[in-house]
Order: C-alpha cells, then sequence, then structure tokens
C-alpha cells in the first residue's frame, strides 16, 4: 500500500514539474492582460464597423480580439452585451463569442506542453472557428434576432483590478482543476493499460475524433487540469485530431460556458450553437487525423 501511494504521488510530482511553469506563465500572461488590454480590446471590437458586404478582415479582427480576451464566459458576456447595445453587428459578436469560448492566452500557454505545433494547431482552429461562425451569420443571420441581451443586464462600471488580486483569482479558480487532472492522470498512468488507450483512439482512425469529442463533455472542467491527461494520452496511442476535437469541443461544452451563453441565446439558437462547435469541433479532428 505505502509503494502504491508512494508510485502515485512520484507521478504526480512529474506531472506537476512538466505544466506548473506553463500554467505560471498563462496566469501572469492572462492577468496582465485582463488589468491592462481587457478595456482596449472591448474598444477595438467595437470599433469594428457593420459596413455593407462580408468585411472579412473585420470578421478576422473580431476572431483574434476573442482569443486575446482573457475573461471567462462569465466575464465575456457582459462584455457581449454592452458591445451588442452599442450597435455592433451580430456577425462580429459571434466571431468574438465563439472564439472567446474556445481559447484565451492562458489555455494557449498551456497548450504549449502538448508540443509547439499542436498549440499552433489550437490556435488556428479557434480563429477558423470564430472567422466560420462570423461570416454564417453575415450570410444567413443578417436581419435575424440572434442575441437576447434583455435577459441580461450588463453592470456599469468595472471594477478596477490589480495584477496581485487578478492572479489570487485566478489561482484560486484553476488550482484545484489542475491538481485534479494531475491527479487522474496519474492514477490512469499507473493502472490503466495503453492499450486501452490505444485501443480507443490509436487503433481507431476517425472513430478516435467522435470518441474524443463525445468524452471532452463529461470530463473537461478546466483547460489546466485536461492538459496533462491528453499529454498522457498522447504518449500512448492519441492522435493529435483527436486530441484537437477534445481541447476544441471541450470548452464549448463545458457547463460554465454552455450557462453564460445560453443568458443571451434564445433556446433555438443556443441548440444551433452547440451543434455549431461539436460539429466543427469534429471536423477540425478529422481533417488533422487525414492529414497527419
Amino acid at each position: 500500500m505505502a509503494h502504491e501511494i508512494t508510485m502515485l504521488l512520484s507521478g504526480i510530482w512529474r506531472q506537476l514539474q512538466l505544466i506548473s511553469p506553463y500554467w505560471v506563465a498563462g496566469l501572469l500572461v492572462g492577468s496582465l492582460v485582463s488589468v491592462y488590454l481587457s478595456g482596449k480590446i472591448a474598444t477595438k471590437v467595437s470599433g469594428l464597423t457593420g459596413a455593407k458586404g462580408l468585411r472579412l478582415p473585420h470578421i478576422c479582427a473580431a476572431s483574434l480580439l476573442g482569443i486575446a480576451s482573457p475573461l471567462c464566459m462569465f466575464g465575456t458576456v457582459p462584455v457581449i452585451a454592452a458591445l451588442g447595445k452599442k450597435g455592433l453587428p451580430a456577425y462580429l459578436l459571434a466571431a468574438f463569442m465563439v472564439s472567446s469560448v474556445m481559447l484565451n492566452p492562458n489555455l494557449l500557454l498551456l497548450t504549449v506542453v502538448l508540443g509547439r505545433n499542436l498549440a499552433l494547431m489550437r490556435f488556428a482552429f479557434v480563429l477558423v472557428a470564430g472567422v466560420l461562425a462570423g461570416v454564417l451569420v453575415r450570410l444567413f443571420g443578417d436581419g435575424k434576432r440572434l442575441f437576447l441581451f434583455e435577459r441580461f443586464k450588463a453592470e456599469g462600471e468595472q471594477i478596477k483590478k490589480s495584477i496581485l488580486h487578478d492572479l489570487v483569482k485566478a489561482f484560486r479558480v484553476t488550482a484545484p482543476y489542475l491538481l485534479l487532472g494531475v491527479a487522474l492522470t496519474a492514477v490512469l498512468d499507473r493502472y490503466i493499460p495503453p492499450e486501452w488507450i490505444y485501443g480507443m483512439f490509436g487503433a481507431r482512425r476517425g472513430l478516435g475524433v467522435l470518441f474524443a469529442t463525445t468524452l471532452s463533455i463529461p470530463l473537461y472542467a478546466c483547460g489546466g487540469g485536461v492538459i496533462p491527461l491528453i499529454n498522457a494520452w498522447l504518449h500512448v496511442g492519441m492522435g493529435r485530431g483527436d486530441a484537437l476535437a477534445f481541447m476544441l469541443a471541450g470548452p464549448a461544452t463545458k457547463i460554465n460556458s454552455l450557462s453564460a451563453v445560453k443568458m443571451i441565446l434564445g433556446r433555438r439558437i443556443f441548440a444551433v450553437y452547440l451543434a455549431y462547435c461539436l460539429v466543427f469541433s469534429m471536423v477540425a479532428g478529422l481533417l488533422i487525423e487525414w492529414m497527419m
């Protein structure tokens, strides 16, 4: 018994050594952006015009700004509501929202643990997800009411934050999930045969993407918590496409994201949003599996 506990603790320590530098760096970058650049990001988004035409450059800019936004979804919703009430077009709001749900600077830095190539793939596909959402809304949702801002009362003046306050808050929110993910990874690494993981992913090209997308729904609670798990699975047969599908679908379907997004979308549009995120994640994963 003592030997098993020692082995588990050793596994947890190895995982913490691997991921903690990226986690700390992500917290610092996220807090710096949150304190000093959040207002500027909102200003930049509100400065995008809604002129006639597709306005693809503006859609790309909105998606990029969504990725740059370090706020959680409950922090993003007031920003989206405020921007919508200022008259920002729905297609730009859609591009900003989708990319903001799927990725932020903290998560991007954490993904580097899995390799720079996979981090770049995640960034690129989130950007495409936001842009495509904006384009689809521009082409098929123009003139339709997609956002229900009267259901949400945007707060007035935002409370001024300090780096220390933001860091402490980010630490309190993410640390439990990180430790849980690291502990779960150590347990799985110790007791789950690698052949099982390979049989689920590596031996089932294509179906592995479907499994990864499905598993992300109950397992994805926090980005920092799943990175150690994905890293362990990658070493025993999980494909990059499977990992990408997991990391795209997970943030979009975790309970915090869904409950926040539902606050400003009607039931029908919310269902469309959810289907879009899941289908896009699977297609992106299948594309990477086919290319690799």
